[in-house]
């Protein structure tokens, strides 16, 4: 028996306006983020930022700093205390010791009783740097003969700020070509399957372009904000931070710190945005100093703080090279794809890659991928890490092919687009996927048959 449901009766949201529980609070100024809580003793924060993007720091000098009314503290990479503070990971080591790697690399953080004073700390103190050459250009840092734009440890790997959100992804498929290139070149991939020659002899129809986007702030409303208060004896260090990842700020903070994870807690509070820059950036260096002064603190990034020393997007230079035949039939796909890093592993080039060759059925492929570090801010995730660049340059490379074949764009793409069952990159059968459906209502829509 077929029951006909009365929407109307039994769905009491779908289809209506509904009140944002958040909303009244939010609107009426009730609402309270990270960097509003307001705790005794409470001490604010300011970092001295690098202004070159490479140099030696020879010496720093703390003195004027101290002997600004209100100021209470200064600490640099050499006297605050971290775990790991050797280590090539920007979060366990947030300080510049020996030198700075980018035009806003932090080396030093002010705490004072106010916010004017520690921003009048931080302009006291007095930094000497011997100015190294600064590396910028990703593809001429990838030759042999390049600067390099940091000393790279042995072993040191690729890792997302915050833990490495994506770092659990096969690779399976990954192959390191045997190239003359140079150390700035932190992580490389390869996927290849079939053959390309032959791939090449069959195409009728040949498009080839490089595209290039540039590094893209998350550009969220609230900056990165912290507030730590570090707790009386005996008792757990508390931590209020707009952050996407409670268990990993709580995680990096245990590292940096060397204790017992339940000797931290992690308080959630409203964020006010992040899409993927809000991960496991500013909480150690906060949770040290917090540690060091005995006093709660909070760090508030200026917006300047944010654009110069946040973990962006990556900068992208990927070459394609597409082949079809006449009918549409896709039969080769070649690239290169190059991620700027900033002055820390960390890309998702793999990630890159991967899309790449996760669109479109093609008997042959080989996409060589490389992540290159720079004299530039480090980059982190942003909505899909990897999926905007390479998503950008395969779809401009086959509205071109189109173009060349004269074939309807929709039509190539319900050709060619990968459907339940077919085969991955890393052997295994894709699950259903939609694309095809989704291209089936495009086609039907009246904008796109009404062209």
């Amino acid at each position: 028996m077929t029951e006909t449901v009365d929407k109307a009766k039994h769905h009491s949201t779908v289809g209506k306006a509904t009140r944002r529980q958040d909303g009244a609070d939010k609107v009426k100024g009730r609402t309270r983020f990270a960097g509003d809580l307001p705790l005794a003793g409470l001490l604010h924060a300011r970092l001295v930022r690098s202004p070159y993007a490479h140099a030696r720091i020879v010496n720093i000098d703390t003195s004027a700093a101290l002997a600004v009314p209100g100021v209470k503290a200064v600490y640099t990479g050499e006297t605050l205390w971290m775990a790991k503070r050797d280590s090539s990971s920007r979060s366990q080591a947030p300080l510049a010791r020996h030198e700075v790697l980018w035009c806003g690399h932090p080396v030093a953080i002010v705490l004072a009783e106010t916010e004017a004073a520690a921003e009048d700390g931080a302009a006291a103190v007095d930094v000497d740097y011997d100015l190294l050459p600064p590396v910028l250009d990703p593809v001429a840092a990838m030759k042999p003969d390049s600067p390099l734009a940091r000393t790279r440890k042995e072993g040191e790997v690729s890792e997302i700020a915050g833990g490495g959100a994506h770092a659990s992804v096969s690779k399976d498929e990954e192959e390191e070509a045997d190239e003359d290139l140079s150390q700035n070149v932190s992580d490389k991939a390869r996927f290849h399957a079939g053959n390309m020659e032959e791939g090449w002899r069959e195409a009728e129809v040949v498009v080839e372009h490089t595209y290039k986007t540039s590094f893209v702030h998350q550009s969220y409303i609230e900056p990165q904000s912290i507030t730590v208060a570090p707790g009386a004896p005996g008792q757990p260090m508390t931590i209020w931070a707009s952050s996407q990842g409670m268990f990993a700020v709580r995680s990096d903070v245990s590292q940096a710190l060397d204790v017992a994870e339940r000797q931290i807690r992690v308080e959630s509070v409203p964020i006010g945005g992040a899409f993927g820059g809000k991960f496991g950036l500013i909480e150690p260096l906060a949770a040290a100093a917090a540690s060091a002064a005995r006093r709660p603190i909070r760090l508030v990034y200026t917006r300047e703080d944010d654009l110069l020393a946040g973990n962006p997007a990556p900068q992208s230079i990927i070459r394609l090279k597409l082949g079809a035949k006449r009918d549409g039939t896709l039969v080769a796909m070649e690239g290169k794809v190059i991620f700027d890093s900033g002055a820390y592993a960390g890309s998702a080039v793999f990630l890159g890659g991967l899309i790449l060759g996760s669109t479109y059925r093609c008997p042959n492929i080989d996409f060589r991928c490389y992540e290159v570090l720079t004299n530039k801010v480090s980059v982190g995730a942003y909505r899909a890490p990897g999926a905007p660049q390479a998503t950008f340059a395969l779809e401009s490379a086959v509205d071109e092919l189109c173009r060349g074949s004269q074939i309807d764009p929709v039509a190539f793409r319900q050709k060619n687009g990968l459907k339940e069952g077919d085969p991955t990159l890393d052997h295994r059968q894709w699950p259903r996927i939609g694309l095809l459906e989704c291209l089936e209502k495009v086609q039907e829509h009246p904008l796109w048959a009404n062209r």
